[in-house]
């Protein structure tokens, strides 16, 4: 209820920039229909758009708690409505407070409207053009996510590394009480030491997300 209703306050906030001066509506129910699922679907693309950034950041979480041993433990996530680890929720909330540092939503709401310029209540949409540029931003996805997460993935690679070498030299020594712990600390630590870099890449996808929106919009 809470999204139609937001939804709903943003149609009404953007209807008066709409021109519709010289824009008839289709006299019949089918045309109308069709338009209406026109409509769904450039709403459906600029959010789809909107959220692969947020999807980048939340898997490269997901890919730092798997390598820390943190997989077991989940928490439900309010943007995707799946379970995700506690450290791409972390991280999520950081991209939000920046999304909003950043006035992310401003520029969200100017796509919108900036849709109803490219594309008229009567228009068309050219779905080749719009179906490429999500292709190349869905494979961007899985970059971004690597990049989030790299730094934290290799030093813990390197850290089960040297806990092998150790079990080779010490059999006696139970590794496995060892490791999980050593990797815990090990990958906390690194949180906080690579978290600046960590701001500054999401930082630096949420511009790459105005831009790539704002094209998508200019290209339909």
């Amino acid at each position: 209820m809470i999204k139609i209703g937001f939804a709903l306050v943003i149609s009404i906030a953007i209807f008066p920039t709409v021109n519709n001066t010289e824009q008839t509506l289709p006299d019949n129910l089918v045309n109308f229909i069709l338009l209406v699922f026109k409509e769904l679907a450039i709403g459906f693309l600029i959010g789809y758009v909107a959220t692969l950034a947020f999807g980048a950041i939340v898997m490269g979480g997901e890919l730092i708690s798997s390598e820390m041993g943190m997989s077991m433990a989940e928490l439900v996530d309010p943007l995707f409505g799946d379970r995700v680890s506690p450290v791409a929720q972390m991280l999520q909330i950081v991209a939000l407070i920046l999304f909003f540092a950043v006035n992310g939503h401003h520029w969200l709401i100017s796509a919108l409207v900036l849709s109803y310029k490219t594309v008229p209540l009567t228009g068309f949409i050219e779905l080749g053009f719009s179906m490429s540029k999500i292709m190349l931003l869905f494979t961007g996805v899985f970059m971004a996510a690597i990049k989030i997460a790299a730094p934290v993935m290799i030093i813990l690679g390197l850290t089960v590394v040297v806990s092998g070498f150790l079990a080779r030299s010490t059999p006696e020594i139970n590794i496995f009480l060892i490791i999980f712990p050593m990797k815990l600390l090990v990958g906390f630590l690194l949180l906080a030491i690579t978290f600046p870099f960590i701001t500054r890449t999401i930082g630096y996808l949420l511009e790459l997300l105005r831009k790539d929106v704002f094209s998508m919009v200019r290209g339909i």
